[in-house]
């Protein structure tokens, strides 16, 4: 397939596909707001992206801290927040080493973050960091898949063809459809194929791989808790047309 060009990379940017393939997603929202409004603020948004649920959460009021690793991301969300007058703080740091920011009522992973860690080493990290930042009456949410996900096969001739995620930015248009699930003992590999249609109706294709560590909420909860976390009853999250089901891991600090 064509490699985007310099150009036209510019305009297909980190954000543009980061808004394209997660912007749209939100069946996992009212439990933020849930959560917000049960624990109280500030509120820690870890791999915060480009402000789906910051943005969100600030909109209703809450103070929210951002922090995403992608400085392209970050900058994206603290200018939103800027533009829109949204209490949203935007850091630029790994979320598994972040310093000690303040005491956060609510901390939060969506989406696949905990997935994204680097296995339990990095998990480990960034539950330390979690349980050090927490208030001593704090809870720490993560979103993880429903494992086990089966691969993306060939669907039935009466199953619907996956829609792309799309998004159009000044005329351009961000096509991303998944078209391969892999999975493994270890990993998740998520294999999307990302358009890019200039106004001119120019046609720009590459492929993007996503790799996930393999986790269950068991799994995640056992390594909080030698990191001075303890679970919480879960939350469900019910599958969508577009996106599988996940669970929510709740914790706090040990009493």
């Amino acid at each position: 397939m064509n490699e985007l060009s310099p150009a036209l990379s510019s305009i297909g940017s980190r954000v543009a596909w980061h808004d394209a393939e997660c912007g749209a997603y939100g069946a996992d929202l009212p439990v933020w707001e849930r959560a917000a409004e049960r624990c109280g603020g500030p509120i820690l948004d870890l791999g915060a992206g480009s402000g789906r649920v910051a943005l969100h959460l600030a909109r209703r009021g809450h103070r929210v801290v951002a922090v995403d690793s992608d400085p392209e991301l970050i900058e994206a969300l603290g200018a939103r927040a800027a533009a829109q007058g949204l209490p949203v703080t935007a850091i630029n740091a790994d979320v598994r080493s972040f310093e000690r920011i303040t005491s956060f009522g609510l901390i939060i992973a969506p989406m696949q973050l905990v997935h994204l860690l680097g296995g339990p080493a990095g998990r480990r990290r960034m539950l330390r960091a979690v349980a050090a930042s927490l208030r001593g009456d704090g809870e720490f949410y993560a979103a993880l898949l429903d494992d086990p996900l089966p691969p993306l096969g060939s669907p039935a001739p009466d199953d619907p063809a996956p829609l792309p995620d799309v998004r159009e930015i000044d005329g351009w248009i961000h096509s991303s459809l998944p078209v391969e699930i892999r999975v493994d003992d270890e990993a998740i590999a998520i294999e999307r194929l990302r358009q890019l249609v200039s106004p001119e109706g120019r046609l720009t294709e590459q492929t993007d791989v996503v790799v996930l560590d393999r986790l269950t909420p068991d799994a995640l909860e056992s390594e909080a808790r030698a990191c001075g976390l303890e679970p919480m009853p879960r939350l469900p999250i019910v599958e969508t047309d577009s996106h599988v089901g996940s669970v929510i891991a709740r914790m706090r600090r040990v009493r």
